[in-house]
């Protein structure tokens, strides 16, 4: 019994490292992912969310590895009571990550952009230059405009030909969300795998030490 409790206790203490470790990691790609969007859009508001969910899962992971260091019953259910939580946000998450069409949200997104290019000038240059484009669907855009190209139109903002983005803004920011939509899937997979068996490992070390401490009392 001494050894199944203490290989429960490892267990539980390793999968909320990994725990923290993913949080971490998911809280830091999103924080980074969040200066590249427009504030008030679909992908903005997504991204505090998994901001939210990541800092749940630190905080939630470093209350199971205490938990499991001193085989606290109350301790070791609340964290239970936090697992079950974040598995209920989790299967949201990822149900609507499936159902949502973030390639097209992206598209909606940067049309209403190049529609008001005036007031969105900083943005569509942002973007020209992260994603190394220029346009709605390339640099004949501005041509149509009878505008010169921007600067953010070059690369290294420099004005010489051979330096002009050819691809449009437009299919670049869906390709991003299709690339952004894959791995996302993959790390909501993997974190919801890590909380299932982190709920487990304490569950069974919740009900081991409980019968340990009703043997002892008779």
């Amino acid at each position: 019994m001494a050894s199944r409790e203490g290989c429960l206790k490892v267990l539980l203490i390793v999968l909320n490292v990994l725990l923290t470790l993913v949080g971490i990691a998911f809280i830091a790609f999103s924080v980074y992912e969040l200066n590249n969007v427009s504030a008030g859009t679909f992908q903005h508001v997504a991204i505090v969310v998994q901001i939210f969910v990541g800092t749940f899962v630190v905080l939630s992971s470093f209350l199971g590895c205490f938990a499991g260091a001193r085989l606290s019953l109350s301790l070791i259910w609340s964290f239970v009571s936090c697992m079950l939580i974040l598995i209920g946000l989790q299967v949201y998450i990822i149900v609507a990550a499936h159902v949502t069409d973030y390639v097209e949200r992206s598209r909606t997104d940067f049309m209403a952009l190049w529609a008001d290019q005036r007031r969105s000038k900083e943005r569509i240059a942002f973007i020209e230059q992260k994603y190394t484009c220029c346009g709605q669907s390339g640099p004949q855009d501005y041509i149509l405009q009878g505008v010169g190209f921007p600067l953010s139109c070059y690369d290294d903002k420099e004005r010489l030909q051979s330096k002009l983005h050819g691809n449009g803004c437009l299919e670049a920011v869906q390709s991003h969300a299709t690339d952004n939509l894959i791995y996302g899937l993959i790390s909501k997979w993997l974190l919801f795998a890590l909380e299932l068996g982190a709920l487990g490992a304490a569950t069974h070390l919740g009900i081991t030490v409980r019968n340990k401490q009703r043997r002892e009392r008779f």
